[in-house]
């Protein structure tokens, strides 16, 4: 009996130690510190069943002493399995508030993306998104909390785009263009200054999902009425916000992942955007305009005999008083898909200033190998 008794006690003692770890591991992983008067009086019923064990009180028998051992471990497992139902319901509720709070996020966020927004980007672009989530990313700025901003896919949009323009250029057979004027028509079509004209034409930054971000809106209504003033690109004084040329490539970005990284399908969407044409040339090098007196007719005769349409000329500047007055002219060919133009220096006859803008031209086509 004695010896049962033994066994009896070493194995409610081992329990009863095992039951207090296991209560100190749960406190300790939860931080449930609202619990800590609960978990002390645990360990202390725990503390003194230890005692007893280890030195019975004087007078009492050890067939008693296991028999208050054993009332006393009822007790503590009974206040255990109260504590641990707390600790389940605690998690429980701490899970179904953070799963609550994060589809309120998700949700709150799908619910600010105005659908108007989502209808006016597609008509600008002229297509339809089969994903709507990359859209709505692409016109999120990183000042809208709990979402995922345009960043990543202006960074994919940016080197997408770029090679699009690129790779098109690169592919017209009539125009054998060197290293260098590929590097510059790239330049001239996916700068900043281009990008954020086309942004400013379409109001595209009044399309983003933002917030707090008063001082960048100001930023951006000083360059749109910059850019509704100003007669071209050359005459807009006002510092073109970096946001405005973000907006496109995170758009292009977009619409690459979209299409499923297909650079064809880039370059039919956003060509017509970005005006890519109809391409002013820049021009290089001193006014030598003068030493072709028929710049016109040669450009016309070159026509002709590439089979391409006829040269069209365009004022663009013709001010000031009459007797000083200067006059600048555009000169545009179409080869191919693409129209190729070029702006003439100011001359005080609107004759010469055709002939300037088409010896610039024809120089052009001089270096690119089509004379």
């Amino acid at each position: 009996m004695t010896r049962c008794l033994d066994k009896v006690i070493g194995r409610q003692k081992s329990n009863v130690l095992s039951l207090k770890s296991l209560c100190a591991k749960t406190f300790e992983m939860l931080h449930l510190k609202a619990k800590f008067s609960l978990f002390h009086h645990c360990s202390s019923v725990v503390s003194t069943m230890n005692e007893h064990l280890v030195q019975p009180h004087d007078g009492v028998s050890a067939e008693a002493s296991a028999l208050k051992l054993m009332a006393a471990t009822a007790v503590l497992a009974f206040l255990l399995h109260v504590f641990w139902r707390c600790c389940c319901s605690c998690f429980r509720h701490v899970k179904r508030c953070y799963y609550s709070y994060f589809s309120s996020c998700s949700s709150s966020s799908a619910a600010t993306m105005d659908p108007s927004a989502i209808a006016g980007v597609e008509k600008i672009l002229n297509y339809k998104f089969k994903n709507k989530r990359l859209l709505e990313e692409a016109l999120t700025h990183s000042s809208f909390s709990n979402t995922v901003s345009f960043e990543r896919l202006e960074f994919i949009g940016d080197a997408s785009l770029g090679l699009a323009v690129a790779t098109h250029f690169f592919r017209l057979g009539q125009l054998k263009l060197t290293p260098g004027q590929l590097t510059k028509l790239r330049e001239k079509c996916v700068s900043n200054a281009k990008l954020a004209r086309v942004a400013a034409d379409h109001g595209l930054y009044w399309l983003l999902r933002k917030y707090n971000t008063a001082s960048l809106d100001d930023n951006v209504r000083e360059y749109e009425r910059a850019v509704k003033d100003a007669a071209d690109d050359h005459n807009i004084t006002v510092k073109n916000p970096d946001i405005l040329a973000d907006v496109v490539e995170a758009l292009a970005g977009a619409v690459y992942l979209d299409v499923n990284f297909d650079l064809d399908k880039l370059w039919t969407i956003f060509k017509d955007l970005l005006g890519i044409g109809a391409i002013i040339l820049p021009k290089d090098g001193p006014d030598l305009s003068s030493e072709i007196k028929g710049a016109q007719n040669e450009l016309h005769g070159l026509c002709g005999k590439r089979k391409w349409k006829k040269p069209v000329y365009r004022k663009v500047k013709g001010e000031g008083p009459s007797h000083e007055r200067k006059y600048a002219y555009s000169v545009a060919i179409e080869i191919e898909d693409v129209v190729l133009g070029m702006v003439g220096d100011e001359k005080l006859t609107e004759k010469d200033a055709r002939n300037s803008a088409a010896f610039l031209l024809i120089r052009f086509l001089q270096e690119a190998g089509n004379m």
